[in-house]
């Protein structure tokens, strides 16, 4: 019986202590939300809504993904920008023949070559129209065909040239590429001279925005280097990134300069855009979109139309624009329950996942969607500590107090040994 006891009581304090370690777990992070998916394992992704972005840091480092059981996920974040890359491979030509009316010219990129997908041939010529091929292997024996129906072309006219000398393949890591360029039939009476080949990796990426309504704020009136201007300051709702305005204008025609700047700090605007808004009155489209020179982390910006003597613009709704951040993750084990994402912390360090580096080779399969709710306070947040002289505030007077006093005290002690110094001289050449 007093075993049994025992073995109960230890088994208490053990999920007692589990307890007290999962609350301290997540006692630094004042904010969670729900991540819900389908329950079943692999890879997920869901966009980092608004509310997460203006809670959470800049960088978004301080963002943890936890399961039922308390397990950390590991994540990697995926900024929806587009992506135009291009990377040259280093490459050697050789074996430039003709064959037949073609010319063929071999490439090597290589041991242990780097992924490609592109290859730039040049020509002589100037008006032509040729058909090439594109073969790769890895031994230079074996070729596999990775294009066949690909086309150069240049032309010139009235002082003016245009060429498209580039052919994409399927992505590969061949150390030989074989490459073959046709006479053009109509132009050409001999092979192509070949006289340059260079191999690229190029990715294209699409991006993604993340778009919300933001209030359109009563416009002020103001001047602009001596010209009648309007002013519109916009609250973003939060300090969240922003790289773009889109403006509903009701005005049938218009020609305006304009300029957009961050003022979160009035003292030092950061001018963000500036050029002009356009309309002739035949256009139906009412959108003007204003893209920023630079993505900014900003909650208010600001506006400025000069009007000249215009009427001000009326502008109906305004939209702000930034590329999405994406969460993706991989789910271990399945899930009954939602995960939670905690957010908020300042300070914490940033977690530098593994999982981060496998990004590219994990968005080669779909994720499946998951979804994330709104934000809620964690209850097990336990604010950092404020510094002791702000929790006691009254012990700086204090002290200042305590220290007054020591020096007044030793001043008037000074004061004192002074004034009995200079008495003693006197005291004494009257008793001679």
């Amino acid at each position: 019986m007093k075993y049994h006891r025992s073995l109960l009581l230890i088994l208490a304090l053990f999920v007692s202590a589990l307890v007290v370690f999962a609350q301290d777990q997540f006692s630094a992070w004042p904010y969670f939300a729900e991540v819900s998916t389908n329950g079943n394992q692999g890879l997920y992704k869901f966009t980092v809504p608004l509310h997460v972005l203006g809670q959470a840091r800049e960088d978004l480092g301080d963002l943890r993904l936890f399961d039922a059981n308390n397990h950390e996920i590991p994540y990697a974040i995926n900024v929806r920008k587009d992506i135009e890359e291009q990377n040259e491979a280093g490459a050697s030509v050789f074996n430039e023949v003709s064959v037949g009316s073609a010319t063929e010219a071999t490439i090597d990129l290589g041991e242990n070559p780097a992924e490609h997908n592109q290859v730039q041939i040049e020509t002589a010529g100037t008006d032509f129209r040729r058909r090439v091929t594109v073969e790769g292997s890895d031994s230079g024996t074996g070729w596999r065909t990775l294009r066949s129906d690909a086309v150069i072309v240049a032309f010139a006219s009235e002082g003016q040239s245009a060429e498209s000398n580039r052919v994409t393949y399927p992505t590969s890591r061949y150390r030989y590429l074989r490459v073959r360029v046709n006479s053009d039939e109509l132009y050409d009476d001999h092979p192509p001279d070949v006289t340059g080949l260079k191999v690229f990796m190029t990715v294209h990426q699409k991006g993604e925005l993340a778009t919300w309504d933001v209030n359109v704020p009563v416009y002020q009136l103001l001047r602009n280097q001596g010209a009648y201007a309007s002013s519109w300051l916009i609250d973003l709702g939060a300090r969240v990134p922003c790289d773009r305005l889109s403006l509903n204008i009701s005005d049938q025609s218009f020609y305006r300069p304009f300029q957009v700047e961050s003022v979160d700090d009035p003292q030092n605007p950061q001018l963000l855009a500036s050029g002009n808004l356009s309309r002739r009155a035949n256009d139906r489209d009412k959108m003007q979109v204003i893209t920023f020179d630079h993505e900014a982390y900003a909650r208010k910006i600001r506006l400025q139309i000069t009007d000249y003597s215009n009427p001000v613009l009326s502008i109906e709704t305004i939209q702000a624009s930034a590329p999405a951040r994406e969460i993706v993750f991989d789910l271990k084990q399945p899930q009954t329950v939602p995960l939670r994402l905690y957010f908020g912390n300042a300070k914490v360090d940033a977690p530098h996942y593994d999982f981060e580096k496998e990004l590219s080779s994990a968005l080669k399969s779909m994720p499946q969607q998951s979804s994330v709710s709104g934000s809620n306070r964690n209850p097990a947040y336990v604010p950092e500590p404020l510094p002791f002289t702000e929790r006691v505030p009254w012990l700086i007077y204090l002290v200042l107090a305590a220290s007054s006093a020591a020096l007044g005290w030793i001043l008037w002690s000074l004061t004192r040994k002074a004034m009995k110094l200079e008495t003693e001289p006197a005291s004494t050449g009257n008793r001679g």
